[in-house]
């Protein structure tokens, strides 16, 4: 059949029409996603692109560069480029043929090229070189693989058992230890000699691993020794904590009371000690080690102590009680990525509409909530507290002191932190529920709080700046012996107090920087944008003024300590990560340490100071804890509260434990409430606030007058 001849603008229309054609052809469509990933052995696993993120992650930290983002970036660039390879058509790919798996090495190349491309080449040196490092360790356990041949010995792992192998501890040191190939293979030789000598059939992986280590300490390698030491309890310990007993000596009958089971037990002594070896510097560790500081959060390495959350965030668009309740679920969800408190912040805005829409007693209203806010304490074994409702709530402020007061005293109800001018508006309306107020506050479930115009009070060792929102977290306490400074510095030595302080709390800087470090390794609290910051608990402040005053307490000594530790932490950690206020929470348990310590170290330096460490008599084997939080009482010619006013003038923000401060009129009805007013009334005259009641509103000029007389006996 003759060809057509067609001319040139047919050809032309045609080649128009060839090109439409092509335009709109599609394109080869790439898979959706990758499903398995080759391994060199020849398995074949599921493509995981997180994987490629933590590696890259790895090298970036290795290189001093880390970033979370960027490193998840080259993961999807890396993910990307290999879907292109898979696509039909392309140059890894037949038509028609199934999806090729990509090999792992594939997948390492194209990490180290992405780096480069993306110009780091820091990382991807330290890619190249940790990529470099695990191919040695796989040769070596090649290359040793036949030594299970003639291996009489078996190995007993914690899953199952296995033949000797030198090879694995060869392999082992040069990726735990980051030895050279020859160092290790010394070392295993070693290690495998004095196995096979010893004639017995079976040994177990912790056994081994003490043999490394004796090998490595008698060659000098102590970073290699620090970087494959195992991290554990000998089996006494674990026999006691089974039985319930204390692991150290220092643990009070009260705090074994409150101590968590035995599983969690084990495991916070198991963070504190990987704590204290490999994430805290050397100085640090051995400060806590010797009872200079105390780090209270190692037990819950990963997690903060508190975490102050505001309660809209939680609550939905329905009707007030479904609203309500959906807090609480919230709470639930949240509670176990903390170890010791939350605190629902502004709790008014959910709850208020809540109390007005039910009767009393109802079952769905806020008696209601808050006891099953105390059942979600218990069942998660964490403190469920709540902030400060705010000015505009005197009502709603009322019914819940009502309803606080009608819970029972046990330790899980809620505690509510009430700033103190709502705490005085609320009595100045409401004068019945005096009552319940004291009883409240001397039981500690209502915390009398004040705050500044540069800082508020939000929760335990957090604080808010003017504007701030978003969850706060506070990461870990630090707690300091000020006793014990105070005895090495001597009587009326308050400058070499300051110098000891100073350096303190730049180890509490140090500190804060390595656990924050750990903690944002960790899975971030999801949907929450937080802020952490890190506490400074004084502890035994009564002791070391009682020192430094050769037994007499000047609280104007004891405001200018607090003052000088806020500003340092403000001079050393200027990206605020420690808090630059004085905490009086989580005190209790390094008073109990601190003291016993300190006890232990008197007597064997032959110093003995009854009035020191509380001893009622100089043999006495008890040690009684220090005094923590804020206490001064009792104080010579200072009625309670009067003190602690005194000496809190410096501190801008905070919150008021009563408990220990009225201790010794717990019995007396009003006590609790006479402190907090006494308290309230000489620290704003100390900080400057009743200059501005010089000239009251005419509304409020007789209630203000009353008060004032009401309260000038007190002082």
């Amino acid at each position: 059949m003759a060809r057509t001849r067609r001319t040139p603008s047919e050809r032309e229309s045609s080649g128009d029409a060839d090109a439409r054609a092509r335009s709109v052809a599609p394109e080869p469509a790439r898979p959706a996603r990758l499903a398995l990933v080759q391994k060199r052995d020849g398995r074949t696993v599921p493509f995981q692109r997180a994987k490629i993120a933590e590696a890259v992650l790895k090298a970036m930290e290795a290189a001093g560069e880390p970033d979370a983002p960027f490193a998840a970036e080259v993961a999807a660039i890396v993910e990307f480029s290999l879907l292109e390879r898979a696509a039909p058509g392309s140059s890894g790919a037949s038509d028609g043929a199934p999806q090729p798996v990509p090999h792992i090495e594939v997948i390492q190349d194209l990490v180290e090229r992405a780096l480069v491309e993306l110009g780091r080449a820091a990382v991807a040196k330290a890619y190249i070189l940790h990529r470099d490092q695990r191919a040695r360790v796989r040769s070596a356990l090649k290359v040793h693989r036949s030594d299970s041949l003639r291996a009489p010995v078996r190995v007993r792992e914690r899953e199952g058992v296995s033949d000797w192998s030198k090879g694995r501890i060869v392999a082992a040191l040069m990726e735990e230890a980051e030895l050279a190939r020859e160092t290790a293979e010394e070392v295993a030789a070693a290690v495998e000699r004095r196995v096979f000598a010893s004639g017995k059939k079976s040994v177990s992986t912790g056994l081994i691993r003490e043999l490394v280590a004796s090998e490595l300490f008698e060659r000098g390698l102590l970073a290699a020794l620090s970087a494959a030491r195992v991290v554990g309890l000998a089996r006494v310990d674990v026999a006691r904590a089974l039985d319930g007993t204390a692991l150290h000596a220092w643990r009070t009958p009260a705090e074994l009371a409150r101590a968590p089971g035995a599983a969690e037990t084990l495991a916070g002594e198991l963070c504190t000690r990987y704590a204290l070896e490999s994430v805290l510097g050397e100085a640090e560790a051995e400060l806590h080690r010797a009872g200079d500081v105390h780090v209270l959060g190692l037990e819950s390495l990963g997690r903060p102590l508190a975490l102050c959350v505001e309660a809209e965030g939680y609550a939905t668009g329905g009707d007030s009680s479904r609203s309500a309740y959906a807090v609480l679920d919230g709470l639930a969800a949240l509670a176990p990525e903390v170890a010791r408190a939350i605190v629902l912040e502004h709790p008014a805005a959910v709850l208020a509409p809540l109390a007005r829409s039910t009767r009393e007693n109802s079952p769905h209203g806020l008696s209601a909530w808050l006891r099953a806010l105390a059942a979600l304490a218990r069942a998660t074994g964490v403190r469920l507290d709540l902030g400060t409702p705010g000015a505009r709530y005197h009502a709603f402020t009322a019914r819940l002191v009502e309803e606080l007061g009608e819970l029972s005293e046990e330790g899980a109800g809620p505690r509510l932190y009430l700033d103190g001018h709502e705490l005085e508006a609320l009595l100045e309306q409401r004068a019945d529920l005096a009552a319940t107020v004291d009883r409240l506050l001397a039981a500690e479930r209502l915390l009398p709080t004040w705050s500044g115009p540069d800082l508020e009070f939000a929760g335990p060792g957090c604080v808010r700046r003017p504007g701030e929102r978003g969850a706060l977290a506070c990461g870990a306490a630090i707690a300091l012996d000020l006793p014990r400074i105070a005895r090495r510095a001597g009587a009326f030595r308050e400058e070499l107090v300051h110098g000891a302080l100073a350096e303190l709390v730049q180890a509490a800087v140090a500190i804060a920087r390595a656990l924050r470090a750990q903690q944002e390794r960790g899975p971030a609290r999801a949907g929450l944008r937080t802020r952490t910051a890190f506490a400074l608990v004084p502890v035994g402040l009564r002791e070391a003024l009682l020192h430094l005053g050769d037994g007499a307490l000047d609280t104007e000594l004891a405001a200018r300590l607090l003052g000088f530790l806020g500003e340092a932490a403000r001079r050393f950690a200027r990206d605020e990560l420690v808090t630059p206020l004085a905490c009086p929470f989580f005190g209790a348990q390094p008073a109990a340490r601190f003291a016993h310590v300190d006890a232990r170290l008197a007597a064997a330096t032959g110093s003995r100071q009854a009035w020191l460490f509380g001893e009622a008599e100089a043999g006495s084997a008890e040690v009684r804890p220090y005094s923590h939080g804020f206490r001064l009482t009792p104080a010579a010619g200072l009625a309670p509260g009067r003190a602690e006013a005194e000496a809190l003038k410096t501190v801008p923000a905070g919150a008021l434990p009563l408990s220990e401060i009225v201790a010794r009129e717990a019995g007396r009805p009003g006590a609790a409430l006479d402190a907090w007013r006494r308290f309230e009334l000489v620290r704003r005259a100390r900080a400057g606030e009743l200059v501005l009641e010089l000239f009251p509103r005419p509304e409020r000029a007789p209630r203000t007058e009353e008060r004032e007389a009401h309260l000038r006996p007190l002082v």
